[in-house]
Order: C-alpha cells, then sequence, then structure tokens
C-alpha cells in the first residue's frame, strides 16, 4: 500500500507542474509545499524545525546554504520555504524528478565549467529578487556525520544582490539516534534511495535554522563563515 502511495503521489506531480505554470507566485509556492509535505507524510518522515526558525517563516528572500545528505534535503527545505534550487546538471537527466526540478525553475550547474558557474550567477540574481535560492555549497552529498569544503563561486550572488545568507544545518535520525539511513552517495540510483528510505521507520529530519549571515565580505569569507556555522551546529549535535 506505501509503494502504491508513493507511485501516485509522484505521478500527481506531471498535472501539478502544469498548474504551476498558469499560477501566480504564491500558489506555485503552495503547490510546490503541498506535494512536498505530502510527500513526507507518504514516507512518514517527520520535520522538526529548530534554531531561529522566524527567519524561514518570514518574507524576506534569502541566498539558503545548507550541508547535503541526500535528494530529500530539497523536499524538506521545499515543504517549509518553498524555494528555487540550484542542482547539478546530472539531476536534469533523472526520470521525472529531472523534468520537475525543470518545471519548478532549478537552476542546473556544471561546476567544472568556469562559463556555467557565470551563466547560474547570472540566474540565481534574478531570481534572488523575488524568490529565496537555496544551494549545497559542498557540491554533492555525505553521509551526513562529516561537512565537504565549501565551494565559493556562489556566494557571490549573496553580495551582488545584498541578499543575507540563512545557512541551515540537516540531520536525519531515527529512534532519536543519528541515521544515514536516507544518506544519497556512492554508485546509488534515485529508485535505489526511494526503495531504502521507503522500508524504514521513524525517520525524523531535524533543520537547524542558524544566524542569518550579512554580505559584508567577500565571497570565500563569506563560504567560511557559513561552513563553519553548519560545521559547528553538526559537531554539537553529533557529538
Amino acid at each position: 500500500m506505501k509503494t502504491l502511495k508513493i507511485i501516485l503521489h509522484i505521478l500527481l506531480v506531471i498535472p501539478l507542474c502544469f498548474l504551476i505554470l498558469v499560477s501566480t507566485k504564491k500558489q506555485q509556492e503552495r503547490i510546490i509545499q503541498f506535494w512536498c509535505k505530502k510527500l513526507l507524510s507518504i514516507f512518514e518522515i517527520k520535520v522538526e524545525v529548530r534554531g531561529l526558525e522566524t527567519f524561514l517563516f518570514n518574507e524576506k528572500k534569502y541566498l539558503i546554504a545548507a550541508n547535503h545528505i541526500s535528494w530529500l534535503d530539497i523536499i524538506v527545505i521545499q515543504s517549509i520555504k518553498p524555494s528555487i534550487f540550484v542542482a547539478k546538471s546530472d539531476v536534469a537527466s533523472w526520470p521525472l524528478f529531472g523534468w520537475v526540478a525543470q518545471m519548478t525553475g532549478t537552476i542546473f550547474i556544471k561546476r567544472d565549467k568556469v562559463s556555467d558557474i557565470k551563466k547560474a550567477l547570472k540566474k540565481m540574481k534574478r531570481r534572488l529578487i523575488k524568490r529565496s535560492v537555496c544551494i549545497f555549497p559542498e557540491g554533492t552529498s555525505t553521509n551526513g556525520r562529516y561537512l565537504l569544503p565549501f565551494k565559493s563561486n556562489l556566494f557571490q550572488s549573496s553580495i551582488d544582490t545584498h541578499k543575507s545568507i540563512l545557512p541551515i544545518c540537516l540531520r536525519y535520525e531515527q529512534n532519536n539516534t543519528y541515521s544515514d539511513k536516507v544518506a544519497f552517495v556512492d554508485e546509488m540510483s534515485l529508485v535505489d534511495s526511494i526503495i531504502q528510505i521507503k522500508q524504514e521507520k521513524d525517520i525524523k529530519v531535524i533543520v537547524e535554522v542558524l544566524q542569518p549571515i550579512r554580505p559584508r565580505y567577500n565571497r570565500k569569507e563569506l563560504a567560511s563563515y557559513t561552513y563553519e556555522m553548519i560545521r559547528q551546529n553538526l559537531s554539537q549535535n553529533l557529538s
């Protein structure tokens, strides 16, 4: 029954994407938020927001920077604060999910191409006028126990648009203990990941909202400050 619910809900995204095309920005956000909340509910994953949560629920636009563990990170953040995401170009080729990402305004990037980074920055700056934009500065996902060095390029969008950075620390727990069961790493396929997560119970994701950072520094300093805030929070809660 759970498998059927997941399949039907994933397929529901097709008509919803066409509805998004003719909707206002507010309506688009509600549609995205509804679909993501429902998917998490079907997977029986609870979301708990901690820290300075008022920054997630206000009307300000931020450059959101989060650690990256799973494709579920996007669903979790969208369920709380609908945003535009920057994702690796590989995501565009994912079955259905890649199409959905394109339809919902995801900015795709090849990090090894300077020209691609410049194009992404231009798009980010345009989007930050109306929507929050979320990046995963590690550039890839981990098992959640550690933090990879942050790539600084995309932090330039915060400086150019005068939008503050909102650091978010994500961690997944199972029975109140750290869990890597949702981690999307190594050669795991999206289908394999969905099957694995479907089999798990009592998964909870903690969304720790940290102090916003004003763009008073250069991009490398901003990346470093953001990294250190998330690293410290992760270290405190996994020790």
